[in-house]
């Protein structure tokens, strides 16, 4: 089988199991029994084999709850993936967890051995009512994944916060924060919870059982966290994500530059740069398909060079390197005002930064990135 050596990909492999859904999420989850997580456990090894061999940079398995799997079925996907993708030594692995489920010392002895390097754990708030809220399973004092992770050599472990819930003061935030920082993390992923509509959470404040999350206290909140990550050695990488020296997520970074990757499992994604796959988030149809040896995808877009140049701009200006006007020009022929017009206008007004050559978003705009994108994009 002929490997394409021009491109190396980021691997992303979807594990859409949970023991309940939690009540603002609105990802491809299911709630899990022991028969469909040997299903799917089997299913993904069978769609890693649906891909042509080729050069991986990185592997990421989210969900979900990765966690809910064995340690050998675990290990098993990493191995298929090492193999299947001829992922180099020392490549990031990087798992998502969550607490409560399989958490101990020889669990993560053994996916240490199977090639884990980097541990995220979705722990959210150390707030029990702002958890019970959010319909999460765990509680505040649930911290032994982190020592357990640590005690057993996981080199990087990240935590997932949530900022800008109901009822939500900017002081509640900053406690979590700090007992994120206690538990010992090396990266710090800061969400904004996005209230859909048809989610339990959602449906309480939709009939005002629920106060509306204030934006006022969500911004508070958010500015305060950049002041505290910082002057504890963390450095702002994207807006949502923060790292101590070494500990940046480069699997993520593929996709913030607008690099390549494969997606695996319910609604995982894949780009080779000319065509875009999705695969069916209907769990059954994945399923059915991956087990007759079908892919799975149920979307194919072949983005236009002018999405893709979008694309580019987009996910650049996340992240705090910005968007390299040489880069950018070199690729598309045009300059960053040419291509995007209302550069010029935020630029007047103080929003975006050009500064040796990088476009970036004022630190004190980070907070309405999207609706400077959004301009980019019209």
């Amino acid at each position: 089988m002929n490997i394409e050596l021009r491109k190396r990909y980021g691997i992303y492999i979807h594990v859409p199991l949970c023991r309940r859904r939690c009540d603002y999420c609105d990802f491809t989850s299911y709630v899990t029994t022991p028969e469909i997580r040997g299903r799917v456990a089997v299913g993904l090894l069978k769609e890693i084999n649906l891909h042509p061999e080729t050069r991986g940079r990185t592997l990421y398995i989210g969900g979900g709850t990765p966690n809910l799997l064995g340690v050998g079925e675990l290990g098993d996907l990493i191995a298929r993936a090492r193999d299947r993708f001829r992922l180099p030594l020392g490549a990031e692995v990087s798992i998502e967890s969550n607490p409560g489920a399989n958490s101990g010392l020889g669990y993560f002895e053994a996916l240490l051995r199977a090639g884990l390097t980097r541990l995220s754990v979705g722990f959210q708030s150390f707030n029990d009512g702002e958890l019970r809220m959010l319909g999460r399973l765990h509680r505040s004092v649930d911290t032994d994944i982190f020592s357990s992770a640590r005690r057993a050599g996981v080199r990087s472990i990240s935590i997932d916060l949530m900022y800008g819930l109901p009822g939500q003061r900017p002081e509640d935030f900053s406690r979590s924060l700090e007992s994120a920082l206690r538990v010992g993390v090396d990266h710090v992923s800061l969400y904004a919870l996005k209230l859909g509509r048809d989610t339990p959470l959602g449906l309480l404040v939709a009939r005002g059982e629920l106060p509306p999350p204030d934006p006022d206290a969500a911004a508070d909140a958010y500015y305060a966290s950049l002041d505290h990550l910082e002057a504890e050695g963390f450095l702002q990488y994207e807006l949502s994500n923060f790292a101590r020296p070494g500990h940046r997520c480069r699997h993520n970074e593929i996709y913030w530059e607008a690099g390549y990757f494969i997606g695996i499992g319910p609604s995982a994604v894949g780009d080779d740069g000319e065509v875009r796959r999705r695969n069916t988030p209907d769990l059954e149809a994945w399923l059915g398909s991956v087990e007759k040896g079908e892919k799975p995808d149920c979307d194919v877009e072949r983005p236009t060079p002018a999405q893709r140049r979008m694309e580019m701009g987009v996910l650049a200006l996340r992240t705090r390197a910005g968007l390299s006007e040489r880069r950018f020009s070199e690729r598309w022929g045009v300059g960053v005002v040419q291509a995007f017009p209302a550069v010029e206008e935020h630029r007047a007004g103080g929003r975006l930064e050009l500064s040796r050559e990088r476009w970036r978003i004022v630190r004190e705009h980070q907070l309405i990135a999207d609706r400077i994108l959004s301009d980019l994009a019209d």
